[in-house]
């Protein structure tokens, strides 16, 4: 298992455009081929920009169509479809490959931070490694860790063998990486570090720090289930830090998020989320769409699952007998004002057109839905709606017009957000609508926080309206009084499916994080069992090992499968805490 040890100078070339003011850059000049010669601090901003732009990427390629945000509408018969659970072996490959490498970085960092005697920068690189691990045991379930962090240490390259760790032991660690980062920021006397290295946070330390928690919060919160499950609550941990009662713990984060500051300050606002900037007039800084094409760019289509739950919408069925939905846009919709229902007020952030492609469809169902004149407006064009792009085509300025009537640039936005300061409103609900935060137990908590989460997560997106808009109050009072719910208006019965099926709409663009909370919970409750859906009608539950790792990693793959996954590398099995009997119920309806 050797990409992630692999220094390239591809990597290096980054580094060097994004700026040569760091704080001992030109101590690089002693080995200009090496990233991990050059100062702690100069990691920061290289190691963020790449994780980003493979996730991003990842979001729109695998979570869009495996969490039935979009359809493909890609018509070739022999084309492998994910959305229909069919996985080309690339993309199971995708975010191995990209942030092992990028694991292997913070790693170095962490340990030049160690040798430079900075604590503050030890911290950083901590929170680093344990967004980068998370996201790769997410995707994988059990893989190497701890000998592997070792191995990027040694400079051998020509020794790739290690072992395969399990999650539960490789989540111990990010608990203490994550107890241990909080700890050291708070005695760090500085209050910066170079902002040239960091494009994200600009050197703020306290930042950090918030995202630091708030990552600790969603860490508590994947595992809390399985750990309540099968440890009674509480997780043993290492010598320093013993055990971590996870509800307690998330009482304790709870807190210190309603105070603003406390022991675990988190995100305090939108401006503390982890935007990572993008630039379209600096090659090394372009998104990884910005030179797709806009015929590859339609190719994938709104879900009308999706439109469903956006829009308020009447149930239709086809001509061949296929059911979609089909909405009037709201009365605050700049386009056709006074017309009707409704209306998400993120959906013209994110979608051209308000019709949606149903799921699952076998390839030739798929090419008459969007060739039917039913789904085509009398000029000819599709009604399907597709990912916006937001400028301005003569300025390339992000503005509303009811010309080209977006705000967003979803193709080449100027940046991304690692993590949503929303999704913390919507971690707080769930923990008090599962009673693991006693503040929280009554229904009028957790739909507070429920309301807070929607609203942030809709102002995230719509920098033109606020939480007082018309717009936002009219739709806010459809996701509480409406009957949304498995049939229901919110109560305390329902309130998992609501909470959870809107955090799954405000983790739009966000990496892998909404396929981590429908497997972790079920929730929202997905369809699974289409005509076309493959892989035994399973929602994919994890991405297969890179097929290379069975002669790169010859003794410690096997033993792995074995341990595990029964013997085959296949996409159907938990990971370790998603494997709970909740889970399993919820996801089970969608094949029903």
């Amino acid at each position: 298992m050797k990409k992630f040890i692999i220094i390239s100078s591809v990597i290096l070339m980054t580094l060097l455009s994004f700026g040569t003011a760091c704080s001992k850059f030109e101590d690089m000049g002693k080995n200009p081929y090496a990233l991990y010669d050059a100062p702690s601090e100069s990691f920061v901003h290289p190691i963020m920009f790449k994780t980003q732009y493979n996730l991003i990427s990842v979001f729109r390629t695998t979570t869009a169509l495996l969490m039935q945000y979009g359809v493909s509408t890609n018509s070739e018969v022999s084309s492998r479809v994910i959305d229909n659970y069919n996985i080309p072996e690339a993309t199971t490959d995708d975010i191995w490959s990209a942030l092992y490498l990028q694991w292997g970085n913070a790693t170095r960092m962490h340990q030049k931070a160690i040798e430079e005697g900075d604590q503050a920068m030890q911290a950083v690189a901590l929170i680093i490694k344990s967004f980068l691990i998370t996201h790769i045991t997410d995707t994988y379930g059990d893989v190497p860790f701890y000998e592997a962090g070792q191995l990027v240490l040694t400079d051998e390259q020509g020794v790739y063998s290690t072992s395969y760790d399990t999650q539960k032991d490789i989540y111990r660690e990010v608990i203490c990486m994550l107890e241990d980062a909080n700890e050291m920021l708070a005695a760090n006397e500085r209050l910066h570090f170079s902002a040239v290295c960091d494009k994200v946070y600009n050197g703020e330390f306290e930042k950090w720090r918030r995202f630091g928690n708030s990552l600790y919060a969603r860490v508590l919160m994947r595992i809390g289930m399985k750990v309540i499950e099968e440890d009674g609550g509480v997780l043993e941990l290492d010598e320093k830090w013993e055990a971590v009662a996870v509800a307690q713990k998330l009482g304790e984060l709870y807190n210190s998020y309603q105070n603003g500051s406390g022991d675990y300050p988190q995100m305090r606002s939108r401006a503390d989320r982890p935007m990572v900037p993008f630039s379209a007039l600096n090659e090394t800084e372009h998104t990884p769409f910005f030179t797709m094409t806009s015929g590859n760019w339609n190719t994938l289509a709104v879900s009308d699952v999706l439109v469903e739950r956006m829009l308020d919408t009447d149930e239709l069925v086809d001509s061949d007998g296929i059911t979609y939905h089909r909405y009037k846009p709201s009365p605050y919709n700049v386009l056709s004002p006074g017309t009707g229902r409704v209306e998400d007020p993120r959906y013209d952030s994110w979608w051209r057109k308000a019709n949606g492609l149903p799921v699952h469809l076998l390839n030739d169902a798929r090419v008459r839905f969007l060739d039917s004149d039913e789904h085509k407006s009398q000029a000819g064009n599709s009604r399907v709606g597709r990912m916006v792009r937001g400028k301005n085509p003569s300025t390339g300025i992000e503005e509303p017009s009811a010309i080209w009537g977006k705000i967003y640039d979803l193709q080449n936005a100027s940046a991304y957000p690692l993590m949503q300061y929303s999704e913390l409103a919507f971690i707080y609900a769930e923990a008090g609508a599962r009673g693991w935060i006693g503040s929280l137990s009554g229904i009028g908590g957790y739909m507070s926080l429920l309301k807070q989460g929607i609203i942030e997560s809709i102002l995230e997106w719509n920098p033109y309206v606020t939480a007082e808009d018309p717009m936002v109050v009219e739709y806010l009072n459809y996701c509480v009084n409406g009957a949304l719910y498995s049939g229901q208006t919110f109560n305390s019965d329902n309130a998992l499916e609501a909470i959870l099926t809107h955090k799954w709409l405000a983790q739009f663009f966000i990496g892998i994080e909404s396929w981590c909370d429908y497997r972790r919970t079920g929730y929202p409750l997905l369809k699974t069992n289409g005509p076309a859906a493959a892989n035994d009608q399973i929602l994919p539950t994890r991405m297969r090992y890179p097929s290379d790792e069975l002669y790169r990693n010859p003794q410690a793959y096997p033993e792995a499968l074995d341990r595990w996954l029964g013997g085959t590398n296949n996409n159907k099995s938990d990971v370790w805490w998603a494997a709970t009997s909740e889970s399993y119920q919820n996801r089970l309806k969608g094949r029903q």
